[in-house]
Parts: structure tokens; sequence; C-alpha cells
């Protein structure tokens, strides 16, 4: 599926239907977010967080590499878990961070940045999103 995405409130209305869209599975829901610098990944997290009804600010985790929060009031997510892997060097930093671990909660949401740095790990049935930069304003998301 592919959407064009002109404003922050269009990706906000799409980050809606998409987190609505979400089932609960047998192990965490991983959602992996690539892209150019400035295309929309953390934005798009932040409004993820949003509508889990997540109320801290959320910044991108480049220099922590990851950052959990809790979530209150939805059906089945209890936690959501927001990864930059840009500064990975390799799979095994992810792995150290307890990367099993959190695969393993079926009530955990994962949302990973750059997950081409840690190609070597196993992301078990993740959703893809892409964005594209197609002007300063537009952007196309690619979902898979």
């Amino acid at each position: 599926m592919q959407v064009t995405i002109h404003t922050t409130n269009e990706l906000h209305d799409w980050v809606y239907s998409f987190v609505h869209t979400l089932n609960q599975r047998n192990q965490a829901t991983i959602v992996t977010l690539s892209g150019d610098l400035g295309a929309g990944k953390t934005t798009c997290v932040q409004y993820i967080a949003r509508v889990l009804g997540i109320d801290e600010p959320i910044t991108s985790p480049t220099f922590v590499i990851q950052k959990e929060y809790p979530v209150f009031g939805h059906d089945w997510i209890t936690r959501l878990v927001h990864i930059d892997a840009y500064r990975l060097e390799d799979k095994n930093q992810l792995e150290y961070l307890g990367w099993q671990h959190l695969v393993d909660d079926p009530h955990t949401l994962i949302c990973i940045e750059w997950p081409e740095m840690v190609s070597g790990i196993a992301i078990p049935d993740a959703l893809q999103i892409t964005f594209s930069l197609q002007d300063s304003n537009t952007r196309l998301l690619t979902v898979v």
C-alpha cells in the first residue's frame, strides 16, 4: 500500500487509522521505519505514541538507542518501545539491549527507525513503513 502525505495533520490521521488496524499477535508487534533523515520517521512514532495515549514528549533515541513508554488504556498494547538503530554497529548491540525479551512480549509494540542498520537480526513479521521525500512538503509512505 502507498499513501501520499502532504501535511503533518494527514500523517497523524493516517497513523491513527494504522494503529487501529494493528492486531495482537503471539509475540510483539514490530513496525520498522525506513527513509532519509528528516523524512518523518520520528514524527510517525510520536503520533503512534499520541494515539496510544502517551502524553510525555517522544524524542528520537539516537544516543540512548532505545526508549520504553508504558501504555495505559489500550486493548492489548501495554508498552511502546522506540529504537533508533542508526548508531548500532551490528546486530549484537540490539541483542545486548534485550531484543529477544522484547520480541517475546505480545503486549509490546516495537518501532524501529533505521532497521537496515541491524539487517542481520531476526525481525519477525515486521510491518515495514518506508518514507520517501517527494518534495519539501510531500512524503510517499510505502507500507508492506
